[in-house]
């Protein structure tokens, strides 16, 4: 039995689309916000401590930050600005983001849910810096899920 937990690099890190190997380029940081289960007050007249029970849930966000910002080689960028744009789903069998762990795990939408992208499009730029930009995306439908290939 292990002592400790194993420690994940973000030297074998990665996003990518769908089942392809066509990775994000430039991508620096990502953030998967998890699930949030909503509660809704049953309480009545006479209770002394509230009563609650579960209701929906919120599958969480998505955050692609620190991207290196490259019009010229971002056919991946390219098509998240594109998502947005044209409110296109992002499926998780053909389109959806694969947030890498490690080498052979990954983070994913669940196969009845979607991530639709709510920010793209930023640019920042530092005279001393590399150009940047960033994507958002809600959860929708499904929960995240670890798999593996």
């Amino acid at each position: 039995m292990a002592d400790r937990a194993t420690t994940l690099s973000g030297r074998f890190q990665k996003v990518t689309f769908g089942s392809t190997s066509a990775k994000i380029l430039g991508a620096g940081t990502y953030t998967v916000t998890g699930a949030t289960r909503k509660t809704a007050d049953a309480s009545e007249f006479g209770v002394d401590v509230d009563i609650f029970e579960f209701a929906s849930a919120d599958g969480g966000t998505i955050t692609l930050a620190d991207v290196s910002y490259d019009p010229t080689v971002g056919a991946q960028q390219d098509y998240l600005q594109y998502a947005l744009e044209n409110g296109i789903k992002l499926d998780s069998l053909t389109s959806a983001l694969r947030f890498w762990i490690n080498t052979t795990s990954f983070l994913a939408v669940g196969t009845s849910g979607h991530i639709l992208l709510t920010k793209a499009g930023e640019v920042r730029a530092d005279r001393n810096g590399l150009a940047k930009t960033s994507f958002e995306g809600q959860v929708s439908g499904a929960f995240m899920w670890i798999r593996g290939e």
